[in-house]
């Protein structure tokens, strides 16, 4: 039974460096689970073991494929076993950015190892080189293991045998063994709490079960199951019939701004203690602009189409190199191109960066620049891309002096790293480096927004600037916290007017066509969101960790769910403070069920131009102002 000896030898080992890294996640963010107390800590460390089975299932396998040669083995299973310790040690370093485990970001690997490394490297520099140093040593150290303990199998009749069984038994582990099956990473949140169920999950399996996903087949997420009149009611309390609007400008320029990880809360006007963007500041009071609105993902590509499509993303996913992808949707660029407009889309990172590129033409860009483009680069690069200035340069550059009216996409790089250019001085905003460096970035790019706004202004005066992150950057606590981000339209005649409302992301296409072509809700009625010039009730949603979020009046509802369970909170000053549900927070919770169920349905059937048959049946805004 030697086959066997060599696997459980294997499983139990890669087991336990997956329990071991799980508890060096939990010291590396230790802040995050202050205030839980030791007991529940373990308990989500061990009531995730089906997780921790199914990837060390997986390394096991793979590693006993070639236990007919001794080389190969212990070769093999070193090998194996290292990088399930560096794919941890990953996640690790890729939770503090992105706040959720690795998943189908890991297929862009290749094409961002150098900028990954770099980053990791300079703002984890001691974490970094610790695990470049440990992880060689410890393949070093598997290898001498596997020379002692783990023995080749002949390679005779009962092989095969042999080898099917060890392929049923890893299919047994890595399907969740007698439940769960299939066993899948947002399960993790069945825990009961959402930050438990980061300790539950380990980065490795939800990676893996991304990379054997490599179709892109992602499946839908049910947050709740409700019947066909429950969904009516939800949809008729989310949406009003607004007012018609004319267009308020004849044939504006348009600038999209996808100000990369621009989170809220490290800007004043959205309650930091320090002015970081002194020129998005100084525009807020002459923009048409919400208290703050809410993104609908934490990527570049997810932002990108809950902005231009109006629609919520699949939930913590993209649909950047999925079969959604191949679906037909109707975008708010889409509307700029029948009319003449030249639609270009500039990023700072190279083009296909999780395939950013392709999507922005996909969704109706007919350029697509990246920073390989970027030739003529005065301040350089950083780990990711050209820095703002240099690539707000190349994009007046491709402008030219053309008559065409013209609608652009801008995605920077200078926040999608923190490093300065050489020669620029920082200024003290924390005493922490880290967050010093990230704010220092921000300041940097906000300057260089400043020079560009009034360059296009000087040439093109009659262009709209819509101001909005694509998502949060890193180093952001807190579930509200990492979906807040500023929103403003400004010039091209904007009348100023502040909303004391939390608006979506998804409100930023309906507010541009009424703007530019009038009257979003015949010309797009497919959109989701709503207009800031004609709408008057706003909701906002988000999804994070297997906890659905919705934003109504002052109030954020989390939805967990697979409990069921509901929590509140008070957003009134820009931070989530724990409060009482108020009456109309079950209303909040059908609302969000609704929305999101028939969102996602829609979505995974590739019928999104449907939406309008749900938003039709809706009654006046003027008879629910009593009811809230």
């Amino acid at each position: 039974m030697i086959f066997l000896r060599n696997y459980f030898t294997l499983f139990a080992l890669a087991y336990l460096l997956l329990a071991a890294t799980k508890l060096l996640f939990l010291a590396f963010y230790a802040d995050r689970f202050g205030g839980y107390p030791i007991a529940s800590l373990l308990h989500a460390l061990v009531w995730g073991y089906r997780f921790d089975f199914a990837a060390a299932a997986i390394v096991t396998l793979f590693a006993t494929l070639g236990q007919f040669n001794a080389r190969l083995l212990h070769i093999g299973a070193a090998l194996l076993l290292g990088s399930l310790v560096m794919l941890q040690l990953s996640d690790i370093l890729y939770f503090e950015d992105a706040s959720r485990h690795i998943a189908y970001e890991i297929t862009d690997v290749f094409n961002d190892a150098g900028g990954l490394f770099m980053t990791a490297l300079g703002q984890n520099t001691l974490f970094t080189l610790t695990a470049l140093t440990a992880v060689p040593l410890m393949v070093w150290g598997f290898y001498r293991f596997g020379r002692a303990r783990l023995h080749p199998v002949p390679l005779d009749r009962y092989y095969l045998p042999k080898t099917l069984l060890l392929l049923g038994l890893s299919v047994f582990f890595i399907r969740g063994m007698f439940a769960h099956i299939p066993l899948t990473p947002w399960q993790s949140s069945q825990i009961g709490d959402a930050r438990l169920a980061q300790l539950a999950l380990n980065g490795s399996y939800s990676a893996l079960f991304s990379l054997v996903d490599t179709e892109g087949r992602l499946l839908p997420r049910r947050v709740a199951k409700l019947s066909p009149r429950e969904v009516k009611r939800g949809f008729a309390e989310i949406y009003d019939d607004g007012r018609t609007v004319t267009g308020m400008n004849a044939t504006p320029n348009v600038i999209f701004f996808f100000l990369e990880g621009w989170s809220g809360v490290n800007m004043q006007p959205y309650g930091h203690a320090l002015q970081t963007t002194p020129f998005f500041d100084s525009i807020l009071p002459r923009s048409l602009r919400p208290k703050a609105a809410i993104a609908g993902g934490h990527r570049t590509t997810e932002g990108m189409f809950t902005t231009l499509v109006s629609y919520q993303n699949p939930l913590a996913r993209s649909v950047a190199k999925t079969q959604l992808q191949n679906f037909r949707y109707r975008s708010v660029i889409d509307l700029f191109n029948a009319r003449g407009y030249r639609s270009i889309f500039f990023q700072g990172t190279a083009k296909e960066t999780s395939g950013t590129g392709a999507l922005a033409q996909k969704l109706g860009f007919s350029e697509s620049y990246g920073k390989e483009d970027v030739t003529e680069r005065r301040f350089g690069t950083n780990f990711w891309g050209v820095y703002d200035q240099d690539l707000y340069a190349f994009a007046l550059q491709k402008l030219g002096e053309s008559s065409s009216p013209f609608v652009l996409g801008i995605n920077g790089a200078t926040t999608h790293d923190d490093k300065l250019p050489e020669g620029v001085g920082k200024t003290r905003f924390a005493d922490d480096e880290k967050q010093n460096n990230r704010l220092n970035a921000l300041h940097f790019a906000d300057a260089a927004l400043g020079e560009f706004v009034a360059a296009v202004q000087a040439h093109y005066p009659n262009t709209l600037f819509v101001f909005f992150a694509d998502h949060c950057g890193g180093g952001v606590d807190g579930t509200f916290e990492n979906f807040m981000i500023p929103l403003a339209f400004y010039g091209a005649s904007i009348a100023p007017h502040y909303l004391d409302h939390y608006v979506s992301q998804r409100d930023i296409a309906p507010t541009v066509v009424d703007i530019v072509f009038g009257d979003y809700k015949k010309l797009m009625p497919d959109f989701s969101g709503k207009s800031l010039v004609s709408d008057q009730h706003f909701v906002a949603d988000y999804y994070r960790n297997g906890i659905l979020g919705w934003v109504e009046g002052m109030q954020a509802v989390e939805y967990l769910a697979d409990t069921g369970e509901v929590t509140c909170y008070d957003v009134s000053r820009y931070r989530a403070k724990p409060a009482a549900c108020e009456r109309n927070s079950e209303d909040y919770t059908l609302r969000a069920a609704a929305f999101t169920d028939v969102s996602q349905r829609l979505l995974f059937a590739g019928e999104t131009g449907r939406f309008h048959t749900y938003r039709a049946t809706r009654p006046a805004y003027a008879s629910l102002a009593g009811r809230r």
